[in-house]
């Protein structure tokens, strides 16, 4: 991104923090009612510098997740304007490899996602100027991270746009779960969730898949990067002023299906399922964890590898590599002194 487009948009972000009330609680808040419930955190640590991004190619990191087949391995890739490559690092910045993409451009890349079965997802769904009505999600299966190969194919182009009367929006946060692509629009006061069916015979066909609406995302606002956890029920979302946190009762796609089965109309309308509303309070209605922080342009976020992650890692476009970890009741709180 362009320094002084960064600046702009920093700027209009600290003026907006002013409207959001935890801001002005103290840097650590906690959950409603987590005090009674054991299996929940209760707060989020301060962020704690571990390591730098040392592969002089990764300019811009724009994206990380965890691998699922080679431990120790995180995925980026850069922001918009750059080669389509992936960068493979450890949990410290330290580079592992580096692989390009055939069949796929770099118009505006956000973020990268994968889902349980090891495949990685790349969102060129940036939208600055709000003039991109066709947006992609491009595949492609994991690769060996110290593969001698050079380039991997794209294994499928996913082209999508928002239902009739939604958007355009910029868009710079995704995470995959059974067969969806979860969407956080960057928008103020309050950042819109949608999904993506990845149907591959639509991509197959070249078609355009209509995104589907799902409300409003509690809290959060200016989100520029989010991930969720192998089981679905834990949301990290980060922002340039913070990161929440959202711990569900039940994996994501549960809380859909019950909240369509309830709020939809009959099977028999003629009305397009991708423009009716599902009421956000359905889906996601638990206060998160959220904990006021800055660091510079903090665009990436992923759990830390594990089937049950305790501590998230942030990437941003200054190279630096952040850790914060879940506090749970039994431990001990951290400092409130910085």
């Amino acid at each position: 991104m362009f320094r002084l487009r960064f600046w702009i948009r920093l700027t209009a972000v600290i003026i907006a923090a002013v409207l959001i009330k935890s801001a002005s609680s103290g840097p650590v808040t906690t959950t409603q009612n987590a005090s009674t419930t054991t299996d929940r955190a209760t707060a989020l640590s301060r962020s704690i510098r571990v390591g730098r991004l040392d592969q002089p190619d990764l300019k811009e990191s724009s994206g990380l997740v965890a691998s699922r087949k080679y431990p120790g391995t995180y995925w980026s890739m850069n922001d918009s304007g750059h080669k389509p490559m992936l960068f493979a690092v450890d949990s410290k910045g330290k580079g592992i490899g580096c692989i390009g993409l055939t069949g796929a451009r770099n118009i505006d890349w956000e973020d990268i996602a994968i889902d349980t079965d090891g495949v990685l997802y790349i969102g060129d769904f940036g939208n600055n100027s709000r003039k991109r009505k066709v947006l992609t999600i491009y595949s492609v299966g994991e690769p060996d991270p110290k593969t001698k190969s050079k380039t991997v194919p794209v294994k499928a182009k996913y082209h999508f746009g928002y239902p009739a009367g939604h958007g355009p929006f910029d868009c710079e946060a995704m995470f995959v779960r059974k067969g969806w692509a979860y969407l956080i629009t960057k928008e103020k006061p309050k950042a819109r969730l949608y999904r993506v069916r990845l149907d591959p015979v639509l991509s197959a066909k070249g078609k355009t898949i209509r995104a589907e609406y799902l409300g409003l995302l509690p809290n959060a606002q200016w989100v520029t990067a989010a991930d969720i956890c192998p089981a679905g029920r834990l949301i990290a979302v980060l922002s340039y002023l913070g990161v929440w946190v959202y711990q569900l009762d039940k994996p994501i796609e549960d809380l859909v299906a019950d909240a369509k089965s309830t709020t939809q109309p009959a099977a028999t309308t003629r009305t397009d399922a991708a423009t009716r509303p599902v009421r956000a309070i359905r889906i996601i209605q638990v206060k998160p964890l959220r904990r006021s922080v800055m660091l510079n342009q903090a665009e990436a976020v992923c759990w830390q590898a594990g089937l049950s992650p305790k501590a998230i890692l942030i990437t941003n476009e200054q190279r630096q590599v952040y850790r914060m970890e879940l506090i749970f009741p039994s431990a001990r709180r951290p400092s409130r002194s910085r």
